[in-house]
């Protein structure tokens, strides 16, 4: 779903398959469900957090469990981290 132009104000958005196109979010909590895309054009991001739930929840505690394994567990984590720096994540496969 595309949402132009629109204000949003310490409210909860969720993320999941909408494309938000010169809105402004003031003090917002973002959602990420983990079931679909989402897209920021042009928008004004202002005191925002993201939060994580479902699918992408599960991934997260994933990830810090394998984190907190020892050097390796980092080693691959911070790879992992590496990758989205790059922009080479999820090109795989």
């Amino acid at each position: 779903m595309k949402i132009s132009n629109t204000t949003f104000a310490n409210e909860e958005v969720i993320l999941d398959f909408h494309q938000y196109e010169g809105c402004t979010f003031n003090q917002c909590r973002f959602v990420v469900l983990g079931y679909g895309a989402f897209a920021f054009n042009q928008c004004q991001v202002n005191a925002c957090e993201f939060t994580f739930a479902g699918p992408a929840a599960s991934t997260i505690k994933t990830m810090a469990s394998i984190y907190a394994v020892g050097d390796q567990g980092k080693a691959l984590i911070e790879g992992t981290f590496d990758q989205i720096r790059s922009g080479s994540a999820g090109n795989q496969g």
